[in-house]
């Protein structure tokens, strides 16, 4: 190979790094997808709006919001990690995207550690523990005795077959020792109002505080570690008599991997000062969504930590998607 050629390959080499570089050090020049692999009014969805209106004063560009639903957010997911690793595609992921459906399919089209790079956790929440108003017990040890007491007659409704409240309740019933049956619908809104109409007895859903407030159905425990700020005298499961149980589910903002890090940095950056402002912190906790910016590796650690967990509860449970 002549000296000439190789002089012309690293200039074109040089040309392009330098083109690169240049590129990322003025980002961003046009406006920025956020993907919700969720539906338009979803806790995720109406979180995604909001930092993404944030992120837009932030980066002075407009960011928008693309819903692609299916597959309980598989296909929303598997686009961002197929996009271009450009900063102009971002995933508003959860956990059940980024954790437990990687956890529970084998056959899933992406790999959540691989295929993006965190730019840091937004939110955490838990579910609420509801019945219809009409059941014969009044709080969670009372439904707990119910239940030995009656074996399967006991229904939850749940948002699919290996979703996060069908999850949340078959590892509810595990270690509370009792056998439930699960009612699976096509998402969390058929399945509360199944729960009002009393054609299925109970739910655990983040999304109940209005029809609590209105007497639909009864409030029995919250599912984290600690208590949700909307139910501030509700117990957590754990503290009504289920020691050791906690259920809690996150959001966080992704680029594909290989988005260059001046613009990982920069992204994440403006996150993180998204997270801080008080009127996305206070609008999103009435929909049970509590603030919480964690930076990139902590996402990492968490991801790998609930994908074990989720592995091995899934295998005692006999849960699986595939």
């Amino acid at each position: 190979m002549s000296n000439r050629f190789m002089g012309l390959v690293l200039g074109l080499t040089a040309s392009v790094l330098g083109s690169a570089a240049a590129a990322a050090a003025d980002y961003p020049v046009r406006p920025i997808r956020l993907v919700v692999p969720a539906s338009a009014g979803s806790s995720a969805d109406v979180a995604a709006r909001s930092v993404a209106h944030k992120l837009t004063s932030a980066l002075g560009r407009s960011v928008f919001v693309e819903n692609i639903v299916g597959a309980g957010g598989r296909l929303g997911a598997a686009a961002v990690a197929r996009a271009s690793a450009d900063g102009y595609t971002l995933l508003y992921g959860t956990s059940i995207t980024q954790a437990l459906y990687p956890a529970l399919a084998s056959t899933i089209n992406y790999d959540p550690l691989k295929d993006f790079t965190p730019l840091g956790q937004t939110f955490w929440f838990a579910t609420v523990l509801v019945c219809n108003s009409s059941v014969p017990f009044t709080d969670l040890p009372g439904l707990i005795k119910y239940a030995m007491e009656n074996p399967d007659q006991l229904t939850f409704a749940n948002s699919g077959i290996g979703g996060g409240n069908h999850f949340s309740t078959e590892l509810f019933a595990k270690m509370a020792d009792i056998k439930i049956r699960h009612i699976p619908f096509r998402g969390n809104a058929p399945g509360i109002h199944a729960v009002v109409a009393n054609v299925v007895s109970c739910t655990s859903q983040t999304e109940v505080k209005s029809f609590v407030g209105q007497g639909q159905v009864r409030a029995f425990a919250t599912t984290g570690k600690r208590r949700d700020p909307r139910f501030p005298d509700l117990p957590t499961v754990a503290e009504a008599g289920v020691a050791g149980y906690e259920t809690s589910w996150w959001h966080a903002v992704y680029v594909p991997a290989g988005t260059p890090s001046v613009i990982v940095e920069k992204l994440a950056g403006a996150l993180q000062a998204v997270m801080q402002d008080s009127d996305v912190r206070a609008q999103l906790e009435e929909i049970g969504l509590v603030a919480q910016y964690r930076p990139a590796e902590q996402v990492t650690q968490q991801m790998s930590s609930d994908m074990a967990s989720f592995r091995r509860i899934a295998k005692e449970s006999n849960i699986s998607l595939d």
